[in-house]
């Protein structure tokens, strides 16, 4: 029997990796999904499919596990957790990817005294960083504090939007003082006005002011002098007695002369 009577194409006008192919994928593998689940798959995909940046402990017990998630697992237990590795290739869109520390990175000393970017090997003015770190793993948004070290320009390329932050509030507080500053100044206007119409308003002086305390005791010296003066001048008064005797001894002194 031929091939065009038990095949719908000619198969004699195919090559042998088209007739391949065409009895695969119509005889053998009846549909698309039975042809993904057949495809044989690497190690490094079954970890990649079941990888988890980290494990809770009550995630830990390998009897309920696949030997997929247990393959993962102790993949993630091989890794150095303590540093680690950042692509700030996206840093202006905020957008910053984390990983753990591979077992020869830790020998190199890449992460820890090698900036933690990566392709960067600075290893001078390094600086430690403790980072929120957001991300979405299995369709559910997590956050973990992880730290890495990275050197100035990387540093710089980390607090990117930070800084643009930082300085938004720094020009708006400026804004801030400046209208604080205009409402005082117009705030003081206003009480210098109204203190000067109050000034304005108010001029009758008083009718009698009180003398001030010294200026009475100097009016009082004076007084006091002025009336020792008029003693002295006046005549002293004798007494009639004294007057009689001097009368007597001038008629005395007359007769004794004529």
């Amino acid at each position: 029997m031929s091939g065009s009577q038990l095949f719908p194409v000619n198969l004699n006008n195919l090559s042998a990796k088209e007739r391949h192919n065409y009895i695969l994928n119509n005889y053998v593998l009846n549909s698309p999904a039975e042809a993904e689940s057949r495809r044989h798959k690497r190690d490094i995909d079954v970890i990649r499919e079941n990888h988890r940046f980290l494990w809770e402990d009550d995630e830990l017990d390998t009897d309920t596990l696949s030997w997929e998630q247990r393959l993962a697992l102790r993949y993630y237990r091989k890794l150095f957790k303590e540093y680690c590795i950042a692509d700030l290739s996206r840093y202006k869109e905020n957008k910053i990817a984390l990983r753990w520390r591979t077992e020869q990175e830790v020998v190199t000393g890449t992460g820890q005294f090698q900036c933690g970017s990566r392709h960067c090997g600075e290893r001078d003015n390094l600086r430690s960083w403790e980072v929120n770190f957001k991300y979405i793993e299995k369709g559910e948004p997590l956050n973990a504090l992880v730290k890495v070290r990275l050197c100035p320009t990387h540093t710089d390329q980390l607090n990117y939007r930070t800084k643009k932050r930082e300085c938004k509030k720094q020009r708006r507080r400026e804004k801030e003082e400046r209208r604080a500053e205009k409402k005082r100044k117009r705030r003081k206007l206003d009480i210098d006005q109204e203190s000067s119409g109050e000034d304005e308003e108010e001029t009758v002086e008083p009718a009698s002011q009180p003398q001030p305390e010294a200026s009475k005791e100097a009016t009082t010296q004076k007084e006091d002098t002025t009336a020792e003066d008029q003693i002295w001048l006046q005549q002293p008064e004798l007494s009639h007695e004294q007057a009689s005797r001097e009368q007597e001894f001038e008629r005395y002194l007359e007769d004794l002369l004529f």
